[in-house]
């Protein structure tokens, strides 16, 4: 008989351990192997906690300073900006699909949107507000100057002949211009991203607006100027996610200082847990298979990285796991960067990974394609959502059958 000892990731309490137990064993009976899947439940004793029930968060918006933006307003500006962040010229593109979805005919104007404003962007160099205001935010003019001339080329073709108003297209290309101008300021300033500001923000889009003729922006009028006013992204999942952050972040928190504060308690005080892992290890019938997602992997690695199991344990499986990362990033426990994994441990490890799985990461590049085998799965999930589907993926049970079992009954 083969043991499989479950060791859980991040954020996972009693009753969603329980709920994976389950889970996995219904799987794994159907295989028709002789195992039995063994317990390893960390959560309770060695999970993190919010220990004075939240003290260290701030205070509810309605409870804060009075001097703080109103979230409604505030919200809905931070949501399209986010938009933007994600794509600079999105809302250009938008605006193009409104243009298609108008069901009157164009009617030519004595001077487009497109011919007003494209010389205007032409030109913006040589506004010195322009430079100054860019300068003054950390921002290169040829990088305002790049920007302007994408927006330009869109405007020439993509919005050739848009029927929205002038004022409009002004607002939407001025917030182009310096969502791109950030953009290309983020690279400069590598990981970190450009040191900016809302009230930055503001500042550049009144002077681009200023220099794109907008009789509002010469009078100091941005935030009620540059809203998304043609835009219905205030009823967006965006905005009102930016809106509930807001309202509930404490309860939020609680939610996340699970997964997250798991990880940060780990890496500080993650003897508990490993010792915890080799207890279970020890009391299991070999030969033992381990079956470590996440957080678990991680822990797993170390623990047999620095331990000596090998008479039990016969094959290490991670799932979704973040240890070859960690290692690459010399912040394993166990293991200092380019140092080899020590001769006892175990010769089979298996790392599955879902491509789409932000969380997971491949080993055989790290650790040596000798020690770690890598296997992709696709769970046909999105982002986080990968990171649990395994556990109900049929394919990922079919390959352990054939792969693992076999060898460890050996």
């Amino acid at each position: 008989m083969t043991s499989v000892v479950l060791v859980h990731g991040t954020g996972v309490r009693e009753d969603g351990y329980t709920a994976l137990f389950d889970r996995v064993s219904g799987h794994l009976s159907k295989l028709n192997r002789d195992l039995t899947l063994v317990r390893c439940f960390w959560g309770e004793e060695h999970g993190a906690r919010l220990n004075r029930d939240g003290s260290s968060l701030p205070a509810r918006p309605d409870k804060a300073d009075a001097r703080a933006p109103a979230p409604l307003t505030e919200d809905m500006r931070l949501a399209s900006w986010a938009l933007l962040d994600a794509d600079p010229f999105a809302e250009l593109y938008l605006l193009a699909e409104e243009d298609e979805r108008r069901v009157e005919k164009y009617v030519p104007l004595e001077e487009t949107p497109a011919e007003e404003l494209c010389p205007r962007l032409q030109d913006l160099a040589n506004h010195p507000t322009v430079v100054d205001t860019a300068a003054a935010h950390g921002l290169l003019i040829r990088e305002m100057v790049d920007a302007a001339h994408e927006v330009s080329d869109i405007l020439a073709t993509t919005l050739r002949e848009t029927t929205s108003p002038l004022s409009t297209v002004r607002q939407v290309a001025a917030r182009a211009v310096v969502a791109a101008a950030l953009a290309s300021a983020d690279q400069r300033w590598d990981a970190a991203g450009a040191s900016v500001d809302g009230s930055a923000v503001d500042a550049l889009l009144e002077v681009v607006l200023s220099a794109l003729g907008e009789p509002g922006a010469a009078l100091g009028i941005v935030s009620d100027v540059t809203r998304p006013v043609w835009l219905p992204l205030w009823r967006s999942a965006e905005w009102t996610a930016s809106w509930r952050v807001r309202r509930r972040r404490s309860d939020l928190s609680r939610q996340a200082a699970p997964p997250i504060g798991d990880i940060l308690r780990y890496q500080a005080r993650g003897e508990g847990l490993r010792r915890h892992i080799s207890e279970v290890l020890r009391a299991a019938s070999p030969p033992v298979v381990v079956l470590a997602h996440s957080l678990g992997g991680v822990a797993c690695v170390d623990l047999l990285a620095t331990e000596d199991h090998r008479k039990l344990v016969k094959a290490l499986v991670t799932v979704g796991s973040q240890a070859p990362f960690l290692y690459e990033l010399d912040a394993l426990s166990s293991l200092s960067f380019g140092d080899a994994l020590p001769s006892f441990f175990p010769e089979r490890w298996i790392n599955v990974y879902d491509p789409r799985d932000p969380l997971a990461y491949v080993g055989a590049g790290v650790f040596g394609a000798n020690r770690v085998t890598d296997v992709p799965f696709n769970t046909r999930r999105p982002l986080l959502r990968a990171h649990s589907a395994y556990w109900d993926h049929a394919p990922f049970y079919k390959w352990l059958d054939k792969e693992i079992f076999d060898v460890a009954r050996d």
